[in-house]
């Protein structure tokens, strides 16, 4: 496993990864730019350094490096997880050629949030050249395998949801037993930067605050964006209403007394937290993003809203908070559907599928998808 720092659903994928594989008998090995061993990864950890930016000096040794680590651990499979790790496998990939490589985006750079145009298509133009690099690409949505598709051969392409375990019991965030005997508790569990659309979510506090006046936003997480979105709070004359806790151990330390979860991201993949929130059984308001519809159905498992549309989003949200009745109905059939369809369980098993059939395929032909171009 090839990826990125700790942090954020990228890492917590390759941790559930890791666990699952090794409970069914197989051994995983984690490599990337980290120091020591992160907590809560159940597998043996190889330092890679690597940076998130385009560095092209930095990006030759990076690939280097993984090239080295490939040949000398010997592994049956290489899976690389976001779009560095993938960009800096696929460019080592000759290096082991034999190898069959797994690459899942979790979310496309090119499909995120871009104050340039052209940025964008600095990014679109350098996954289309490395496409045929890749063995299968993994991804986490249908909504990511179509842009897959779009740059790289659709054969190559498949869809393994995104699955969470079910909910453990956690403290409540000592922030939420005064908040929630106040007014209602709006949560949220982000990273706090550009794109994850906690703007949009404070630009809509006005109007929620006007039929809500007791209501409350609790932010869970981290991030470079803190400051200025206190000072967008502040400006807007909602400061009061905006809470942001800082990290938890989990989500459940806040999902546990919300009485609305939103997810207001600008772009996204197939988001760990909206799946948290259906498994906890919080009602749900979130941006039409990614394949967020792949998971909420909208007005039967949680509402949909388009992103950057604060009086889209507060609406929904005072709807829910209004009618409690239609909240607890779409929870309840958000909370079945992810029993359903997105467990751990389920995702582990389809994509030990994947594995297999790529490495089945190298082994009777040499010839896996990368070394056969459409």
């Amino acid at each position: 496993m090839l990826t990125q720092p700790s942090d954020g659903g990228v890492f917590e994928h390759v941790g559930r990864l890791c666990s699952g594989l090794a409970a069914r008998g197989h051994e995983a090995i984690v490599a990337g730019p980290f120091e020591g061993q992160p907590a809560g990864l159940e597998a043996d950890v190889i330092p890679i350094e690597f940076v998130r930016d385009i560095a092209p000096g930095a990006d030759a040794r990076a690939a280097a490096a993984t090239a080295r680590v490939v040949r000398r651990v010997r592994p049956s499979l290489v899976h690389a997880h976001s779009s560095k790790a993938g960009a800096l496998a696929r460019i080592a990939r000759p290096a082991f050629a034999g190898t069959p490589l797994v690459y899942t985006p979790h979310g496309y750079a090119f499909a995120g949030h871009f104050e340039s145009e052209a940025e964008r298509r600095r990014f679109r133009v350098a996954e289309r050249a490395l496409a045929p690099l890749a063995s299968i690409v993994l991804c986490v949505c249908e909504a990511e395998r179509r842009l897959a598709a779009q740059i790289g051969p659709e054969r190559r392409t498949r869809v393994v949801h995104n699955g969470v375990p079910e909910p453990a019991p956690a403290p409540l965030h000592p922030a939420l037993e005064p908040l929630s005997r106040r007014g209602p508790v709006v949560g949220v569990v982000t990273l706090l930067r550009r794109g994850k659309g906690i703007e949009t979510l404070v630009d809509a506090l006005p109007d929620l605050l006007a039929v809500h006046p007791d209501a409350s936003v609790v932010v869970a997480g981290e991030g470079i964006d803190r400051e200025p979105l206190e000072a967008r709070a502040e400006s807007r004359g909602v400061a009061a209403a905006l809470h942001l806790v800082g990290a938890t151990d989990g989500p459940m330390p806040l999902l546990a007394r919300a009485d609305v979860f939103v997810s207001a991201s600008w772009a996204e993949s197939f988001p760990y937290n909206v799946l948290e929130a259906m498994a906890a059984g919080v009602p749900i308001v979130a941006t039409d993003v990614g394949g967020t519809g792949e998971a909420i159905e909208h007005d039967v498992t949680g509402l949909l809203v388009p992103p950057r549309d604060p009086g889209a989003l507060g609406a929904a949200i005072i709807e829910l908070l209004s009618n409690r009745e239609r909240a607890a109905r779409l929870a309840a059939c958000a909370r079945a559907r992810q029993r359903s369809l997105f467990t751990v369980d389920r995702m582990i098993d389809r994509t030990l599928q994947v594995y297999a059939e790529c490495a089945d395929v190298t082994s009777k032909m040499s010839s896996c998808p990368a070394h056969s171009p459409r």
